[in-house]
């Protein structure tokens, strides 16, 4: 059988003495590695704040306007951004907000017009466009539908006017139209239509009006 040990009130306040002497020596060293930065505009308002470590960014930096209202909140980590980003417009509204990694723009991201309503969403990977992304008009209704692969359009791409109609679709291949494209009223009809070749028309483009199909340029 083990005895047990027994801790006198002596070798009580010794361990207590080296935990304190421990934590302040701890607490030292981070005020000599992390130190917080204040950045400011030539006419003395403050800019930015936060903390760097070695000379790299690090943790929560927010950002201000002249006027005094936050501008952007962004996180670092080795001095890169990591983390949520978030922007504000100079009258305080959401501007917008983006993922980061490792310095890299990633996964979803949202913005906003001045009034408050959603401009625009998709995702990002290694900070260019990918998948499909949506634009919005004031009045909420979407203004146009474009997927991306590589940072450059991709595929079907639809355009709307603010009464959510239709007014022009095609596609994109390399981010240069290719194949037909069709362009149509303001009320909906359709108006032209053609075909590209890596951007440039090509072919035969036809006009419709009044019920007629007839020829409007080649190429």
């Amino acid at each position: 059988m083990k005895a047990a040990v027994t801790i006198t009130g002596s070798q009580s306040r010794i361990y207590l003495t080296k935990i304190i002497f421990l934590g302040i020596i701890l607490l030292v060293k981070s005020e000599i590695y992390s130190q917080e930065i204040k950045e400011y505009y030539a006419t003395g308002e403050l800019k930015a704040i936060g903390f760097k470590e070695s000379e790299l960014k690090i943790g929560q930096w927010k950002y201000y306007y002249p006027n005094g209202q936050q501008s952007a909140i962004e996180f670092f980590e080795n001095g890169l951004l990591h983390g949520t980003v978030t922007y504000f417009y100079p009258d305080g509204k959401l501007q917008g907000q983006e993922n980061w990694s490792a310095g890299a723009l990633t996964d979803s991201a949202w913005y906003y017009h001045t009034s408050g309503t959603l401009h625009r969403k998709g995702k990002y990977k290694q900070s260019e466009y990918t998948g499909t992304w949506l634009h919005y008009f004031e009045n909420g209704k979407v203004e146009r539908v474009v997927s991306y692969e590589f940072g450059v359009p991709e595929g079907i791409t639809r355009v709307y006017n603010e009464n959510g109609i239709l007014i022009q679709e095609g596609t994109y291949v390399h981010g240069k139209e290719d194949g037909e494209w069709k362009f149509y009223s303001a009320t909906g009809e359709l108006e032209f239509s053609g075909s590209y070749i890596q951007g440039k028309e090509t072919g035969t483009w036809y006009r419709f009006a009044g019920g007629k199909k007839k020829v409007y340029k080649r190429y």
